[in-house]
């Protein structure tokens, strides 16, 4: 490590929860409070402020918009459209420079997975955040999706049903996220809680997509229907995966240079 990175020794040794990979399958319902309201209306069904004054836009979003998010909600329930399935994991690990060198629950060939480091600002790097002498790794591979979402996604699109299929897209996006956070906390309740950061390939500070592949190897996502591509993508579309940098001085930081 550098010797101006300003990230302090990590100390403590942690027991993980579990060892190796486990398949939760919460109720349907028990994720949505953890599904980004504004997100969704406004980021992802574009319910924006505009000209509109702070009353009339708080009557659209509490009226129109609530009104159709919670018509999904009870039309997913019903249906099981879209069906949240966890794949978690917790393996060993230890930081060796830029990398992190994870060794597999019950064996197998110790897996060395790089990362950037920043040139600005702390220098951080995401190996910091790890306890130099031996620590745990969380990681898991999270779904919405299946063969019947997508055909019935298709379906809406080849029948013109455009405004469906343009909210459908959207609850399902946010609702992969939803159940990303839902794992997260959970893997965390055993050791204290929600803290640290969590990162998912092909961001700046994690860019190799590549890793998508080996979390979905170390979480079994195969378990729960979702397979990688030769491209480094998951499928079905609506999943995604991340490790877990479970220590609290762990933070999100997407700025290289």
């Amino acid at each position: 490590m550098s010797a101006d990175v300003q990230v302090p020794p990590v100390d403590e040794p942690l027991t993980p929860p579990f060892g190796g990979a486990q398949i939760w399958e919460p109720a349907i319902d028990a994720v949505y409070p953890y599904i980004e309201r504004m997100s969704l209306l406004v980021g992802r069904w574009g319910f924006k402020k505009g000209e509109l004054a702070e009353a009339e836009y708080r009557k659209l979003l509490d009226g129109r918009a609530q009104a159709q998010f919670e018509r999904l909600m009870r039309e997913n329930k019903m249906r099981r459209l879209f069906v949240p399935r966890a794949a978690v994991a917790w393996h060993s690990c230890r930081p060796e420079g830029d990398a992190l060198i994870i060794y597999p629950h019950g064996g197998g060939e110790p897996i060395r997975q790089d990362f950037p480091r920043q040139q600005i600002n702390e220098k951080l790097c995401i190996s910091d955040f790890f306890r130099k002498e031996g620590d745990i790794l969380g990681c898991f591979t999270v779904t919405v999706g299946s063969a019947e979402a997508t055909a019935e996604l298709a379906r809406m699109k080849e029948a013109g049903e455009y405004q469906d299929y343009f909210f459908w897209t959207g609850f399902a996006a946010e609702y992969t996220d939803a159940v990303a956070e839902w794992a997260h906390i959970r893997m965390l309740e055993p050791l204290g809680g929600r803290q640290g950061a969590r990162f998912g390939p092909g961001y700046p500070s994690c860019p190799d997509t590549a890793l998508t592949r080996t979390i979905a190897e170390l979480t079994e996502a195969h378990r729960i229907g979702v397979k990688v591509t030769d491209s480094n993508m998951l499928e079905p579309e609506m999943s995604t995966s991340a490790i877990l940098a479970h220590r609290p001085r762990a933070r999100i930081f997407n700025r290289l240079v």
